[in-house]
């Protein structure tokens, strides 16, 4: 008989190999359903499904099928913003720890999310609207004179666009909505200044953990991140004021047990909500803030979702360094690169590079975070020289892959 505790996994996303290793490391079998079913992770789930589960926002043809592991889970986590509804409603009807009914119910919505937070000085003023004139009335009153214009429903800076003169309005906003197919657009108030994310761990609507990691992002019309970092020493500083927003909009809402992503802009302590994903961080992050902290979101999540009653539990004996992932962010046909080695030759403090597109694949823009065409990770002691050697190894990828650079924000 099998007593290992079985965690079923509602989307996955790319670069999450990891979790897979944390899982069989804690002895957990995990039950992988994704529709994009990605190859990498068929190996490494102990059960792997290619079931559809949605279409847009509503269930897909094979979402019934999640009704045989009632009763045979002891766990439900989702890993993407789409499974991250079906998993909170299953782990509420079922009995199992998770996010709570406002994200059950319908709280991957922005604007839901935006509603909630009214009052709570977390909140951006915003309408949700397809009517140009409604977005020019928002873009008056705006203090920065710029709106972001963005799908209700997108992921992975999909679709946003950065507007300042009214007479873009319509191109922005017929834009925007046909990414995603929704009748209305979010548009909200820009705010200027760096944006960060915050890395939170939630049991029983309790706080628990709050790990800060700056951001850098491309030049508009796009906001596609390029760069994630965790400095021991910019979390110092801020972890007080980012665990009191945090804690925030746990209250405002009403969540109950989950790994939490937020994004956010901050003006001395008062910080503002860009975005809020119930589930990890993509893009490296949980590998980064690993590397600097010694605090496992992978973990965390397991531990989350088998209502652990401590779920964050630091490596002992890590010493804290900076860690950080550079992107590669470029247009051009990506090169048919035999090897990636010479990309880390002579940088000591860069350890991962890595194509992540196919050979062949031309790039016009990068509008999305999957249009990203490798990555370079590292660690060290100073920021200064860390992020030298990572510009350093993200410019020879570049060179390798035949791109040519998108510039930073």
């Amino acid at each position: 008989m099998n007593t290992r505790p079985t965690v079923l996994v509602i989307g996955i996303g790319p670069l999450r190999e990891r979790f897979f290793a944390v899982a069989e490391r804690r002895g957990v079998d995990t039950i992988l359903v994704d529709e994009t079913a990605y190859s990498r992770y068929d190996r490494l789930a102990t059960e792997n499904h290619a079931w559809q589960l949605t279409d847009h926002q509503n269930p897909g043809a094979d979402a019934q099928l999640l009704d045989q592991y009632a009763g045979r889970v002891d766990g439900v986590l989702a890993f993407n913003d789409w499974g991250t509804r079906i998993a909170a409603r299953l782990a509420l009807e079922w009995g199992l720890p998770g996010a709570g009914a406002s994200v059950a119910k319908g709280l991957a919505d922005k604007a839901e999310v935006r509603s909630r937070l009214a009052g709570s000085g977390a909140e951006l003023p915003f309408v949700l609207t397809a009517d140009p004139s409604e977005a020019a009335g928002l873009l008056r009153g705006s203090p920065s004179g710029e709106v972001i214009v963005k799908p209700v429903d997108g992921a992975a800076s999909l679709g946003i666009r950065r507007v300042s003169d009214a007479q873009d309005l319509p191109d922005a906003l017929t834009a925007v909505l046909g990414t995603t197919g929704q009748p209305m657009a979010l548009v909200e108030h820009f705010v200027p200044g760096p944006e960060l994310s915050l890395e939170a761990v939630v049991t029983g609507g309790r706080t628990v953990f709050v790990g800060v990691t700056e951001k850098t992002c491309t030049a508009p019309p796009s906001f596609v991140e390029t760069r994630h970092v965790v400095d021991p020493a910019v979390q110092q500083a801020l972890e007080p004021s980012a665990r009191r927003f945090v804690e925030t909009v746990v209250g405002a809402l009403g969540l109950d047990s989950a790994v939490l992503h937020l994004e956010a802009k901050r003006d001395g302590d008062r910080w503002q909500l860009i975005e809020v994903a119930f589930r990890p961080a993509g893009g490296l992050i949980s590998d980064v803030l690993l590397r600097a902290l010694g605090v496992d979101l992978y973990d965390a999540a397991l531990s989350v979702a088998l209502g652990d009653a401590e779920p964050v539990r630091p490596r002992a004996g890590h010493a804290s360094q900076v860690s950080a992932v550079e992107f590669v962010a470029g247009t051009g046909t990506v090169a048919d690169a035999p090897t990636v080695r010479d990309v880390r030759h002579g940088l000591s403090l860069v350890s991962h590079a890595e194509r992540l597109l196919t050979p062949g694949t031309t790039l016009e823009s990068v509008a999305a975070n999957w249009w990203r065409a490798g990555y370079v990770l590292g660690s060290g002691p100073g920021r200064g020289a860390l992020l030298a050697q990572l510009g350093e190894a993200n410019q020879r990828l570049l060179d390798v892959l035949g791109l040519n650079r998108i510039p930073d924000a």
